[in-house]
């Protein structure tokens, strides 16, 4: 079993989901398995995603409430918590985690759990992005051992390794998971000379962007080239997705928002399973769904139990992929942003219902405006841009000055545990309500025009709301956790 998760993806940069990138590895997998149309990520932002895809569950019951800085907060991925590593650690299966973790790890006097005690008998990868960029990384680790500098790009690098544990485990017919999460395509970038210029102008941030893509479906395609030379390839399953949206607006098919938002261009991502052994290919699926419902949704295709006592978020999406039995989804999907204006999002069928938090966190918003000016001024970039937080953030420019401000803005972005009292005292302001059958650009609000629905989504919201908090830890004095 294999998940594969890349980095600040957009939901349409892919070839196969009508994209501008050429990856024909990825395009394989989607045409001889199952491509979902309406997938999600388990949040707009990065550490919060990871959680919910790894355990089912939102991402506040977790522990996660926002982005992780490891030197900055005491919150990571609790050690109670069940994730897919340990279920199928725990049913014989041979665990191996490479790339980007980003849920929480040691940080001088702030002791983390490791990923073995999250079920991984093997790690190599990072905290968080490849430094300086993808080419050349030099803070690897393996099982929590610094590597030291490395050549080659990171996904070529991570897929080496992962390629190396196949080859050297000790009971080469035990099941194995490798949970394989790539830093590409997020910023720093860097890709080959000679795929960036497939794409454009080797200094143009879009080609490089696009390379990345590419140069991360190449090295796909060295791991599927390993299963099929290995006569494994068609009895595995593969699940690629990604993290959320993308920081560009121009690769999220149009729709509202990007990365970090609540809307659908910052939820929205890839959704492919192939697993030709048990699972009939060259379908579309067009059923809501997301990286929530990969924990139940394992645990039904391998026959595991799910985890006793564990109230999950997700849904299994077996009936669906195997074409046995109903699917049915056991409360709607929802996405929590504590320090976000958009607070919550529940979707249920074609609708979404938006709700926008009542409280105001004590964050100095000016400045991060003028800090955004000035580096999109240093990059630039036209300060008029959508997003331009996320933009002037994920830029391949840099100069002492931009480093120096944007250290400064990333210290005024960051979640505050300091806030988590306030959250969860927290109420909503007001509501907005979205048909996407008919408006997936989430362009109308039609929360006065259906009343009846907005007060239904509206309570069940409500309802998962309180639920949630209750479960979510306060980092804040830090507890024992």
């Amino acid at each position: 079993m294999v998940v594969l998760l890349a980095d600040d993806l957009g939901s349409q940069d892919l070839g196969c989901y009508g994209g501008p990138v050429k990856t024909p590895v990825l395009d394989e997998l989607a045409a001889k398995g199952v491509r979902f149309t309406d997938f999600h990520a388990g949040a707009a932002v990065c550490s919060p995603s990871r959680a919910t895809l790894l355990t089912g569950r939102q991402n506040l019951r977790t522990g996660i409430y926002g982005v992780l800085q490891d030197h900055m907060h005491d919150m990571h991925l609790l050690e109670s918590e069940v994730t897919i590593a340990e279920v199928l650690q725990q049913a014989g299966y041979g665990t191996a985690h490479f790339g980007k973790w980003h849920l929480g790890m040691t940080s001088g006097k702030r002791k983390k759990p490791s990923l073995q005690d999250h079920g991984f008998d093997y790690w190599f990868g990072l905290s968080n992005g490849a430094n300086p960029s993808h080419r050349n990384p030099t803070n690897f680790m393996r099982n929590g051992k610094r590597v030291g500098p490395m050549e080659g790009y990171s996904c070529q690098i991570i897929v080496s390794d992962a390629i190396n544990w196949l080859e050297t485990k000790e009971n080469p017919e035990e099941p194995f998971f490798m949970n394989i999460w790539f830093n590409e395509p997020h910023a720093t970038l860097a890709a080959p000379d000679e795929i960036t210029s497939i794409y454009g102008d080797p200094e143009d941030e879009a080609a490089i962007y696009s390379a990345t893509v590419d140069n991360t479906d190449r090295a796909i395609g060295r791991l599927v080239a390993k299963l099929k030379e290995t006569g494994k390839l068609y009895n595995t399953l593969i699940i690629y997705s990604s993290d959320h949206g993308s920081y560009r607006a121009d690769r999220n098919g149009g729709l509202t928002g990007n990365k970090g938002s609540n809307f659908q261009g910052g939820l929205r991502s890839p959704g492919i399973f192939f697993w030709p052994d048990g699972v009939r290919g060259g379908r579309i699926e067009s059923t809501p769904s997301g990286a929530v419902d990969l924990l139940p949704t394992i645990c039904g295709l391998a026959g595991i139990d799910k985890p006793k006592g564990v109230h999950l978020d997700g849904s299994d999406l077996s009936p669906l992929l195997i074409e046995r039995g109903t699917f049915t989804r056991s409360q709607p999907m929802f996405w929590l942003a504590p320090s976000s204006r958009h607070l919550a999002t529940l979707r249920e069928g074609n609708y979404t219902l938006m709700g926008y938090r009542s409280y105001k966190l004590p964050e100095n918003q000016v400045r991060k405006n003028e800090l955004t000016q000035e580096m999109a001024r240093l990059a630039g970039i036209d300060p008029s841009t959508p997003e331009l937080g996320s933009r002037v953030s994920n830029t391949t420019f840099t100069s002492p000055e931009y480093k120096r401000l944007k250290n400064e803005f990333v210290r005024l972005r960051t979640f505050q545990e300091a806030w988590i009292p306030v959250i969860k005292a927290g109420d909503f302001s007001r509501f907005t309500l979205y048909d996407l059958s008919t408006d997936p650009m989430q362009k109308k609000d039609i929360a006065k025009q259906r009343p009846k629905v907005t007060a239904r989504l509206k309570q069940k919201l409500l309802t998962l709301y309180e639920d949630v908090l209750a479960d979510a830890p306060d980092w804040y004095p830090t507890k024992n956790m």
